[in-house]
């Protein structure tokens, strides 16, 4: 069905969409969990080789250190469950794994062979999300950035699924406000000292890859060309 103007009918068509095989996105949701979570925070507890330190750009300099930006860095946790959450068909949920898959074990497999410490300052606040997250999350495993590829991932396979379903005036509000809240996540990620900046391209790469790569195979739709 394709969706060209807004009001009931585009409510209606979303609403469905949302509905659309619930045990399904419950078991990609729950894949989510353990199939990012064990391995990130597991490869943390190894430490069995040194970790490398990454030069500082000028924008790294420039960003300033701000713990306020945590509820940005952290609204990842929003997107990431979002994009399935759009999927209509079984198909698409299943590319969704496939691509997953693809972002995230090249990551791991660098995060276990070549680590790369953070920028994250010795320094930060005690209480509140920021110091919360400093105490589960080591100043490791920054480099590709996953939360840049995340982001990314996210985005790409919202505009997949839902793109061609807009009328052309409302994909282009869905892309700005996408683009917005990616980009404010991407920011985030330097101003919590998370990562440098030469984490977040690499990050960027491996998730247009994966997403390509989710799509390649006849049986559903192509990627959106760009």
């Amino acid at each position: 069905m394709q969706v060209t103007e807004s009001g009931p009918p585009a409510r209606s068509a979303l609403a469905a969409r949302l509905r659309a095989h619930p045990g399904t996105k419950l078991a990609v949701w729950l894949g989510l969990a353990v199939g990012i979570c064990v391995p990130y925070f597991g490869i943390q507890t190894l430490a069995w080789l040194p970790a490398h330190e990454l030069p500082a750009t000028p924008i790294d300099r420039l960003v300033p250190f701000d713990p306020a930006w945590v509820w940005l860095y952290a609204s990842l946790a929003l997107l990431v469950p979002l994009a399935p959450l759009l999927a209509e068909t079984r198909d698409q949920l299943r590319r969704y794994a496939i691509g997953l898959a693809w972002l995230c074990v090249p990551c791991f497999l660098v995060f276990l062979l070549v680590p790369v410490a953070g920028p994250r300052p010795d320094i930060h606040p005690s209480t509140g999300l920021y110091a919360w997250m400093v105490s589960v999350d080591r100043p490791s495993n920054s480099l590709p950035s996953l939360h840049a590829g995340l982001t990314a991932y996210s985005m790409l396979y919202i505009d997949q699924v839902l793109g061609r379903r807009l009328t052309p005036r409302g994909r282009a509000v869905a892309c700005g406000l996408g683009g917005v809240w990616g980009g404010l996540i991407l920011y985030s990620t330097l101003a919590t000292r998370q990562h440098w900046l030469l984490d977040l391209t690499p990050g960027l790469l491996i998730a247009w890859a994966a997403h390509r790569l989710a799509w390649r195979r006849p049986g559903g739709e192509a990627p959106l060309s760009r």
